[in-house]
C-alpha cells in the first residue's frame, strides 16, 4: 500500500525479458538502507517486488499483465519513473491509499505551463472517467493528485514546482502516457451497489 507522496525519481538503466517476465533495473537517490530484497515498491504507478538491491540501485520483474496494462509496456533505457517506499504505520498519510494496481493507460491532451506551476489535461476512457470527480483523488504515475476540472472525456490536474520537480511530471510531454489507478472507494462503493445475481 502507498500514499501517492513520490519520494523521488529513479532511472531504468538495464531491462531483460526471460520468456514472459521483464526484469527491470532502476538506479536511485533513495536511502538505500531501507530497501531490502522482498520489498514492495511503487515504480511510476506500478507495484513490484524487488529481487535484488545494492547500494545505488534494484531489481524488479513484471509479469505480461503488468506491461499489457500500464506503461511498462513503452519503458525502455533511460526512462525517468517516480518511486515511493511501501507506507509505515507512522507514516503521514499525505495523499490517499494507492494499491499500486494500474486500471489503465490515460494520456496527456495538454500542458499548460505558468510562472512555477502547470496545469495537465488528462483524456481518459468513457468507462473510467465516470469514476473520477471534480476535487476527488485520481493515481497517475504513483502520485496522488487532485482532480482540478472534469469534463466528458478529460480532466485536469494542477502541479505546485515542488512536484513538477521531484517527479517525472518535469519530463512529461503532450501525448505522454500516464498510468492511471482509480480511487478504490469508488470502485467499492460500485461494487456494493450494483445488483448481483444470486446464481453460483
Amino acid at each position: 500500500m502507498f500514499t501517492g507522496i513520490a519520494e523521488g525519481k529513479g532511472v531504468i538503466t538495464a531491462l531483460e525479458k526471460n520468456d514472459d517476465i521483464v526484469s527491470v533495473e532502476v538506479k536511485h537517490s533513495l536511502n538505500n538502507n531501507d530497501i531490502s530484497v522482498n520489498d514492495s515498491i511503487c515504480c511510476s504507478g506500478i507495484c513490484l517486488t524487488v529481487i535484488k538491491q545494492n547500494s545505488f540501485s534494484f531489481k524488479v520483474e513484471m509479469v505480461p499483465e503488468t506491461i499489457k496494462r500500464s506503461t511498462a509496456n513503452h519503458w525502455d533505457v533511460g526512462t525517468i519513473i517516480n518511486l515511493e517506499r511501501a507506507m509505515l504505520p507512522t507514516t503521514r498519510m499525505g495523499g490517499h491509499y494507492l494499491q499500486g494496481h494500474v486500471d489503465t493507460v490515460a494520456q496527456i491532451k495538454n500542458i499548460e505551463y505558468f510562472d512555477n506551476s502547470a496545469i495537465f489535461q488528462i483524456s481518459a476512457e468513457k468507462d473510467i472517467m465516470r469514476y473520477i470527480v471534480e476535487k476527488g483523488y485520481i493515481g497517475l504515475d504513483g502520485l496522488s493528485l487532485t482532480v482540478a476540472k472534469k469534463v466528458k472525456n478529460y480532466f485536469d490536474i494542477a502541479l505546485i514546482p515542488h512536484t513538477l520537480k521531484i517527479t517525472n511530471f518535469g519530463d512529461k510531454k503532450i501525448s505522454d502516457f500516464l498510468n492511471l489507478e482509480i480511487d478504490i472507494v469508488a470502485k467499492y462503493v460500485e461494487n456494493f451497489s450494483t445488483p448481483h445475481s444470486q446464481d453460483v
